[in-house]
């Protein structure tokens, strides 16, 4: 039997409230009831200006859910949307102007990894959409997919156990506000602006009390490709590779430059502790043709970068990348006896000031 819902009917431009109430919500449903088609229906019904409510409970899903109405709000309550199929695990915001809170999304926590955008356990591609106070449990892939979207906002959000990325922003991306978002043991970056090829260039991003807790492969904080990237008040524990990566990549994702961008007021604790010879931060330059420049470290205390990372902060070119006006200031070094500093470029590349490592000043070859 079909749940019931009700609609309030209300003047025009009062918020319509959709109550998912009746025998087929999720804490009345049988055990591993497909809820596919049911959420769609209620997604699919909504109007311009509305709120959904939805119960308590686990609602299985084994097909992707679209939300492809603007405008409209959706909250949980202790609510889990979780994913049966690998395949089409995804919850994909496709409409402007939608606001998503109170919910955990639910997905694989082993298995094959996956990179298709119905893989990703959330995605949203709209013009101001906002995702707040929301839990992301496992992915086929990355846990938030920001796919090209415009203005969006994410902020108090906890992504877990992801095979890809926690937080991945790409295909342009441009003009969000990225906060209070923490991430642990994902596959994959922590969170990460990447512009691959001629996708679009990922713009005017700022990052706030980003929290990385370790991952099984790759960096914690990312700009692969992006411009206008400000990084403020971040916190890398634990990652394979780098914890903070600024960088444009060749063969085989070929992305774009970098330019302008920032990292601020952070902690990086125990990074490269995988296979990968990176340091703590690494700046890079590998793509033929492409740059990264301008581009401001400070702030920042690295403790515990291993012996194998062989340095703490990197900065790199090679396969004729080329990087300029690269800065490092006030970077504090504790509880470590790798390089400082390492690079192949030229001196007039790369600046460094007010330099320490565990509280006296190091001047910096």
């Amino acid at each position: 039997m079909r749940a019931s819902w009700r609609r309030a009917v209300l003047p025009v431009g009062l918020a319509v409230l959709f109550m998912i109430t009746g025998c087929g919500s999720a804490a009345t449903a049988p055990p591993n009831t497909d809820h596919t088609q049911e959420l769609q229906n209620r997604f699919d019904a909504l109007a311009p200006g509305s709120t959904l409510q939805l119960d308590s409970g686990t609602y299985r899903h084994s097909g992707v859910l679209k939300i492809r109405v603007p405008n409209v709000t959706i909250k949980g309550n202790g609510t889990t949307l979780a994913a049966t199929n690998d395949l089409t695990s995804s919850v994909q915001v496709t409409a402007d102007g939608v606001s998503i809170s109170g919910i955990t999304f639910a997905g694989a926590t082993s298995g094959t990894r996956q990179s298709g955008l119905d893989q990703h356990k959330l995605v949203i591609s709209g013009t101001n959409d906002t995702v707040r106070d929301v839990n992301i449990r496992g992915s086929a892939a990355a846990g938030l997919f920001v796919d090209g979207a415009k203005g969006f906002t994410i902020d108090r959000v906890n992504v877990s156990d992801t095979l890809a990325d926690g937080v991945h922003m790409t295909n342009g991306a441009s003009g969000g506000s990225v906060s209070n978002v923490t991430t642990s043991g994902t596959g994959d970056d922590g969170v990460a602006v990447v512009s691959y090829g001629d996708n679009g260039l990922c713009s005017d991003i700022k990052e706030s009390n980003i929290t990385v807790n370790g991952n099984r492969w790759g960096r914690g904080i990312t700009v692969v490709g992006g411009t206008r990237v400000a990084i403020t008040g971040f916190n890398v524990s634990n990652t394979s590779g780098a914890g903070l990566y600024i960088a444009s990549e060749g063969n085989p994702y070929y992305t774009q430059s970098v330019s302008q961008v920032s990292a601020s007021n952070g902690r990086i604790t125990s990074a490269n502790i995988g296979t990968v010879v990176h340091g703590s931060i690494l700046v890079y330059s590998g793509n033929a043709g492409r740059s990264v420049s301008n581009v401001r470290v400070s702030g920042v205390t690295v403790t515990s970068t291993p012996a194998k990372a062989g340095r703490d902060v990197a900065v790199l070119a090679d396969s004729g990348g080329t990087v300029s006006n690269i800065s490092f200031t006030q970077i504090t070094l504790v509880n470590d006896s790798v390089q400082p500093f390492v690079t192949n470029a030229p001196r007039s590349a790369t600046s460094t000031s007010g330099w320490t490592r565990n509280g006296t000043p190091i001047e910096v070859p």
